[in-house]
């Protein structure tokens, strides 16, 4: 499914978009800042074409057991 990001100009328009929202029982996130906004798809995208010519150039880490863990906090 699509994303849509928006940007109200106040606290009214967020509150009525945040209210309509819940109503229709759509789900979103807000996010606190424009810096906690998702990639674009063309960033997504970009980012996943950059890790795949990474790896098949042979850059690529191993994240032992115990380090894998600790990044996902078990």
């Amino acid at each position: 499914m699509e994303s849509i990001t928006v940007y109200p100009k106040n606290e009214k328009q967020k509150s009525l978009l945040k209210s309509l929202l819940e109503e229709l029982k759509v789900r979103f996130v807000i996010a606190e800042n424009e810096e906690d906004v998702l990639l674009s798809e063309e960033e997504f995208y970009a980012k996943i074409d950059k890790s795949a010519k990474s790896a098949e150039a042979g850059k690529t880490k191993i994240l032992l057991k115990d380090k894998q863990k600790e990044f996902l906090g078990l």
